[in-house]
Parts: C-alpha cells; structure tokens; sequence
C-alpha cells in the first residue's frame, strides 16, 4: 500500500497550479484547529447526540484540539506509523472526528467503514489497503460483529491490533479507552501528515458495480471544503446538520473538516431516526439541510405527519441523485419553500448544483452549472436520449482510485492530466445548465442495441397509482439487455406487465423502452445515503445473488454475524 501511496502523488505541476489558483494549500487541517483553539477556545465545534442515552457530548474548539492530542499519543502508544493505514467503523459520534485527525496528526491515513458494511467486506477493506489497526465499538453495529472480525482479524498479518471503544471485556480485544488513558501526549513532533500525502481512503459502495477505493489527499479535501455549499450560508453560532455518515466523504467534508476552516459548528446524531433528527434540527435551530433524497423525503414524510418548529431555511438542497417532482413538492411544502438540486461523488465532491435563485421546480429538471473550480468534458451524444458521458477534473478530485479486492491501481490523476470519468450521463435542461441522464452503468441496450431512457421510463412508471417506487434494471438477453421493472408496490395490488405497458402507451411512451418483465420487492437494497443498488438487483434477477432482508446494502452472507 505505500506504493501505491506513493504512485498517486500529485504531478508538481498540478499541485503549482491549484496553489497558484488557491485550491490548495501548504497548512492542513491540523493547523485551522491549532488556531481555533488558540483564537476562539470557547467556541463550540462539535455537538454529538448520543440518542440511546438521551444527551449531547458538545466540544470547543479547546477540547477538540487536546482530544485529538491524546488520542494521537494513544496512536503512538499502539505503534501507528506514519503511512500505516488505520480503519475504523464507528457510529457518527465526535470520537470518529477526533480520531480522524488523530490519525492525521501521528502521520496515518484513515480508512473509515460504514457501519452498514459487514464482516465479509469489512474483510476485504483491511486486506486490500494492509491497514494495521482497526477501531470499533461494543455496540454497533452489534457484539457478533465485533467477535466476528475478531476472527477474521486472525487471516489478516497486517492487522497488528483490533481496538474497541467501549466495554472490550465481552470481546476480547483491546481496550482502545484504556489505550487513551495510558498515553502521555503530546504526539510524537515532525510526523504529521503533509497537504500533498495521501490521507484518507473512502469506499464507495458499489450501487453500479464493485466498491472501489477512493484516495484523497488533505489538499483535494480543503478544495471541497473550501467550495461554498448550495445552501444559505450558516448564521452565527448555528450548527450544521450532518445528515450523512462521517464514513462518507461528504459527511467527513462537512461534520469534521467544514466546521475546522470556517470556524463552525456541526451537528450528529449516532442514530438514524427522521423525528428525532427533526427534534434536534428544531432544538438547535440548525442550518439548512443538505441531504441525500431519501433522507429528505423521511423528514418530509415526518413533518407532514407531526410539524415541528423548524428553522426558517430559504432553501434545503438534496444531493447524490436528482429528486422527483413529487418529493421537490413535499419538500417545499413540509422543509422549505426553495428545494436546490446538487450532484457530486466520493471521487469528486460535489460538481453541479442549481441555485436557490433559480425556480423553485427547476430542482426536479436539472441538476445546474457546475460549482466553482470544476471542469467538465462531454463526449458525443448518443441514444434516444441523447445523453453524453462525462469527465471531471477539479482541485477536489481523488488522487486515484484502486480496487477494493486486488489493490491494483484503476486510476490516477497524473495519467489523465486529471481528467475522471465519471459514469454519468448527462443532457442540456435547455436553461444553461445540465440534466441528470443516468448512469453508464445503468443503461440498458434492449435488442435494437438502442439505448433505452432509463430515468424517464422510471419516472413515468412512478407515476403509476399501484407503484411507489420503481426501478428498470437490465437483464442479459439473446441479443442484448431487456429492461425489467422492479417494482415497490404502493398497496396489497402489485402491478402485472400489461398493466405497465397499458401506463406507458397512455404516456406517449415509445413502445421498445417499455420493461419485458416485472418484479415485486417489498423494498429496495440501498447505500448509506439511499441510492439504490442496481448490481444487486440486476444480479438477483438472473440468479447470481439473493436479495437482502431488508434495508442493509449487503446481502444475508456480507452482514454481520453471516457465514
């Protein structure tokens, strides 16, 4: 893995011209923190509800910086080395914030877990990059999943220690708060991570495909974090809420790293649940919520259903797919009267936004221009739906990327002059910005070898009184892929074929877009941030694959406790 660290290092040139342009920088992170506790100590940083106990943990800026000191001489203590690799799966509490930087602070890259990963590829994770520590809790996602990477930690050399926070006595594994206790800060000196080194390996959970690892530098992640978000601005002393899971790049961009350059504060909750997040938003009077769509459409459905005293936002923005027509009304009626529509990834941050001047409507149309400092380079369009692929280049995009399961290099930055295919499709939205098309890896060629319009035929068929929420996957066929619906039924009536097409053909819709096949799921397999896992459903139609439970991203033998 330090190989590979090394060969993704950025081209001097590069680095020159993002720091010529003042994307990049020569201070880290570690450096906004050392200041903020030097300037405004006081200053709240981190507000961490811990909802099984009914209380908040809240951190200045004083407290953040010497947590961070001793968990970084407890680092230290366990022989982390600069270039090691440390991993951790821990709720969305201010433990995983401090030990990020912690990790920064002794010359480690951290390597964060979902907590919806199960053993099985948790396994792999630690395999593929060598990390030699990592960092759970007794709880979460539960005692078996504790003992079970316990076991697998046997299988894995590189593995040196497997630390809990928490009570480890019913585990058997090392007592990572006895850790801290024992340890004599500060950190060794000279160790820190520079802007330039790799600090930081995200997995992205593979809704098209397999999971690659992402790699980012402390420098691609300031030129997200210095990008402003599309959302009102916070007001003083208002926290942020950080609706996505600090395992998440967007989730380490803006609960842990926002909040150290523009002297704020950040909002968790350990513990999905729509009221009480809005319980707390109303409490705090939080900023504006930038949230993936499903988490959104929760809130909505929550509010509608018990209104809370909510913060007056001029506009909530929703982000990683492009929300329906109906949820951008539910939204503007419940959360607020503007919806912004954004599109970015762990590769790249965020890319496209439309803006809280634009119409109200316009977030369920178009995914906007493209934010400060991106680049975007479009192929040819094709298909019916004329869609082009697009390549990003950004100051926020990754160093490189690499395979989860071989640890072979997929991408870099230094071979492409930056340029990242991204996957996605893209069309004009005949207002100066771009539509969201889809994915690359989503389209379905159907037997004229045509492209057929995915997102345009899910959005009709969701129209459909009998469906609440569809998804067209394609399944091979003698000449190429045939589109099946899977269907989410909205009552006890499942939808049959004829019934589709009958939809479809009153639509207007063009008869060889229309699925061959329909399926019914009581629920869709989706990510950390409620995308839906197509490569699951598409291997669970042609018999490769059984489909999970329930919501878990993982099928019955990666989830915790599994054989």
């Amino acid at each position: 893995m330090p190989e590979l660290f090394d060969a993704v290092r950025p081209l001097p040139a590069t680095a020159a011209r993002y720091r010529e342009q003042d994307w990049w920088r020569d201070r880290t992170f570690l450096d906004d923190l050392r200041d903020a506790a030097g300037q405004s100590p006081d200053q709240r940083v981190i507000i961490s509800w811990r909802a099984e106990e009914g209380r908040a943990v809240t951190l200045t800026f004083a407290d953040l910086a010497a947590r961070v000191e001793r968990f970084a001489a407890a680092l230290s203590e366990l022989g982390v080395r600069q270039g090691e690799v440390v991993a951790f799966q821990l709720p969305d509490r201010w433990e995983a914030a401090v030990l990020t930087l912690a990790c920064w602070r002794v010359g480690a890259v951290t390597m964060p877990v979902s907590l919806r990963f199960g053993r099985r590829e948790v396994g792999r994770m630690l395999a593929s990059t060598g990390a030699v520590l990592l960092v759970t809790t007794d709880r979460e996602p539960g005692p078996e999943h504790v003992e079970a990477l316990t076991r697998l930690a046997d299988g894995l050399p590189a593995l040196r220690h497997h630390a809990v926070l928490g009570d480890a006595s019913a585990t058997n594994v090392l007592d990572f708060d006895s850790c801290l206790r024992a340890a004599a800060p500060p950190a060794p000196q000279g160790t820190a991570l520079g802007p330039d080194e790799v600090a930081t390996v995200l997995f992205t959970s593979g809704t098209s495909g397999s999971a690659t690892a992402v790699v980012h530098s402390l420098n691609t992640l300031y030129a997200g974090v210095r990008r402003p978000l599309p959302i009102p601005p916070l007001l003083p002393g208002q926290p942020f809420p950080v609706l996505t899971p600090l395992s998440h790049g967007a989730g380490l961009r803006n609960g842990v790293l926002r909040p150290l350059v523009h002297r704020t504060s950040a909002l968790y909750c350990d513990a999905w649940e729509a009221g009480r997040w809005l319980d707390l938003i109303s409490a705090y009077r939080t900023g504006a919520l930038f949230a993936p769509p499903a988490m959104l459409a929760a809130l909505a459905a929550e509010q509608s259903r018990r209104p809370r005293d909510l913060p007056g936002w001029e506009a909530v923005a929703a982000m990683a797919a492009s929300p329906s027509r109906e949820l951008v009304d539910l939204l503007c009626r419940t959360l607020s009267g503007h919806v912004v529509n954004a599109l970015g990834s762990t590769e790249t941050g965020g890319i496209l936004a439309t803006s809280p001047t634009d119409p109200p409507e316009r977030a369920a149309r178009s995914i906007g221009r493209p934010m400060s400092g991106i680049e975007l380079r479009m192929a040819p369009a094709t298909g019916p739906d004329q869609a082009s692929a697009v390549d990003v280049r950004s100051p926020s995009t990754c160093l490189g990327t690499f395979d989860r399961d071989t640890g072979r290099l997929r991408w870099r930055a230094a071979d492409t002059d930056g340029w990242y295919a991204t996957g996605d499709l893209m069309r004009p939205d005949g207002e100066g910005g771009l539509r969201y098309a889809g994915r690359a890896s989503d389209r379905i060629s159907g037997t004229t070898q045509l492209m057929i319009p995915v997102l345009d035929v899910e959005a009709e068929l969701r129209e459909h009184p009998a469906i609440a929420d569809v998804a067209l996957v394609g399944y091979p066929a003698e000449h190429g892929d045939l589109p099946c619906a899977v269907v989410v039924p909205a009552g006890e009536h499942a939808p049959e074929l004829a019934e589709l097409h009958a939809w479809l053909a009153g639509r207007g819709m063009t008869d060889w877009y229309w699925p061959t096949r329909v399926e019914t799921v009581p629920r869709f397999p989706r990510n950390e941030l409620g995308k839906v896992r197509k490569n699951i459903l598409r291997a669970w139609l042609t018999g490769g694959r059984p489909l999970p439970d329930g919501d878990d991203a993982t099928a019955p033998a990666d989830r915790p406790g599994g054989d």
